[in-house]
């Protein structure tokens, strides 16, 4: 007999039925001997190929290898090793997988080892997603197709949905051939699959859209403001901006008009105003519809610490809550207010303004850093050399000459400057010394 055919014999007599054995009892094991410890919730078992997961409502999951399955606290195998993936229960119901061939398959167990649902299913809906659907509804899925059961596995939905969204205020939306509609907590289609959208609904109602138009419908599907409106109903506070044959309004709950439908764009009101565009001006009005700052500027922005950059004549400035005039339109760029500070342009160098108008910083820098670190801010101007740099008080005072190549902020009264690209570097105190 050769060599090969010995060891050959010896793997068939010995090494595959100890192989097949083990596989066997793995497979087929009703109970792991061990020692489950309360204190801890940890089972120890007496063999240690097992490896055993946390404990959670009395069931653990466990492997030997490549699969899963579930005991309980004595150490009885509820669920035997087939799956590759048991995820926690939740409401007596826990999602399985399967991976074998793309894509993985997915199905649900009870707390008995019963499959309530076949491992079939390409998607289902993990343990986060049915914590955020507030619903007993599991969803799952084939082939991008929707529907769902309930956890004892009755079909509530059939699999021909495109998507069967979160619950809000009881309601879920569903999607089929382009349209939307809603279903309750029951998996009854309360709303009709009629819409091209269904915003999330409140207490009572959703904003929803049909043929291009919208609306707002409550929960029974019946129209609170018919669907009439051009652009999509967003309420702030009482109020709703929408579109009514091309021009922008506000609108209450009930659709009485607060704002008559006349501008090009309304804004949220912010600081108590309106942004609105009349006629291809800027302009502001408040929540009665009054004009408070006219329709007069080529642009405006939002309203920051009671001013607002607005830009006329191809000129820009800034305006406060009545609309006076606080920094002249002189200037070829505005930003907005930090701290009662506005940076300017004006001749193409920069400077800064306060909230009255007054220039606290000459227009005449190249840069500014935009903070201050102990009294100082760095500013540059541009020579034919290059640019230099150097530092201002708050009061708008050049404390130390835009004579450095470069500089660095100041920390605890020091900065660290460089005169030339290849200098070295000094340290300077917060008057322009040098010092160690």
């Amino acid at each position: 007999m050769t060599t090969n055919n010995i060891f050959r014999n010896l793997f068939l007599a010995i090494i595959l039925p100890i192989a097949l054995g083990i596989f066997q009892t793995a497979s087929a094991q009703t109970k792991i001997e061990g020692t489950y410890d309360s204190a801890t919730k940890k089972f120890i078992p007496k063999n240690e190929i097992y490896r055993i997961y946390d404990f959670r409502d009395g069931l653990a999951s466990f492997r030997t290898n490549d699969k899963k399955g579930i005991i309980d606290t004595l150490g009885n195998v509820i669920v035997p090793m087939k799956y590759d993936e048991i995820e926690p229960f939740m409401d007596g119901v826990a999602r399985v997988e399967i991976f074998g061939d793309y894509p993985t398959h997915y199905g649900y167990i009870d707390k008995q080892g019963n499959e309530v649902l076949p491992v079939i299913y390409t998607d289902a809906d993990d343990w986060f997603y049915r914590s955020m659907r507030f619903s007993d509804l599991i969803v799952v899925g084939i082939d991008q197709k929707y529907g769902c059961f309930d956890k004892k596995g009755k079909k509530i939905l059939p699999l021909e949905y495109g998507s069967i969204g979160n619950y809000s205020s009881g309601l879920a939306t569903i999607y089929k051939d382009g349209k939307m509609g809603c279903i309750n907590k029951e998996g009854k289609i309360v709303i009709p699959i009629v819409y091209d959208r269904i915003k999330d609904f409140g207490p009572e109602s959703s904003v929803v859209q049909k043929d291009g138009k919208w609306g707002i419908i409550d929960k029974e599907g019946k129209e609170i403001l018919p669907i009439i409106y051009e652009a999509e109903i967003r309420f702030s506070g009482e109020g709703a901006i929408t579109q009514l044959n091309g021009k922008f309004g506000i609108i209450d709950k009930s659709g009485k008009i607060l704002i008559p439908f006349q501008y090009e764009s309304i804004a949220y009101f912010r600081e108590g105003l309106a942004h609105a565009i009349l006629n291809g001006k800027h302009g502001f009005i408040n929540e009665k519809g009054e004009t408070i700052i006219p329709f007069e500027y080529d642009w405006a922005g939002n309203f920051n610490e009671g001013f607002v950059i607005a830009k006329k004549d191809n000129l820009w400035g800034h305006l406060n809550k009545e609309g006076k005039i606080i920094t002249p339109f002189e200037y070829e760029l505005t930003g907005d207010f930090n701290r009662g500070l506005s940076n300017v342009k004006k001749n193409g160098k920069s400077g800064r303004i306060n909230t009255s108008g007054k220039i606290v910083l000459p227009c005449k820098y190249d840069g500014i850093n935009g903070q201050f670190a102990d009294g100082r801010m760095i500013v540059s101007i541009n020579f034919p050399e290059g640019r230099k740099k150097g530092f201002v008080d708050e009061a708008g005072n050049e404390v130390i000459p835009c004579m450095y190549y470069d500089v660095k902020t100041f920390s605890g009264g020091k900065a660290q400057v460089q005169k030339d690209a290849n200098g070295p570097w000094i340290t300077i105190d917060v008057n322009g010394k040098e010092v160690k």
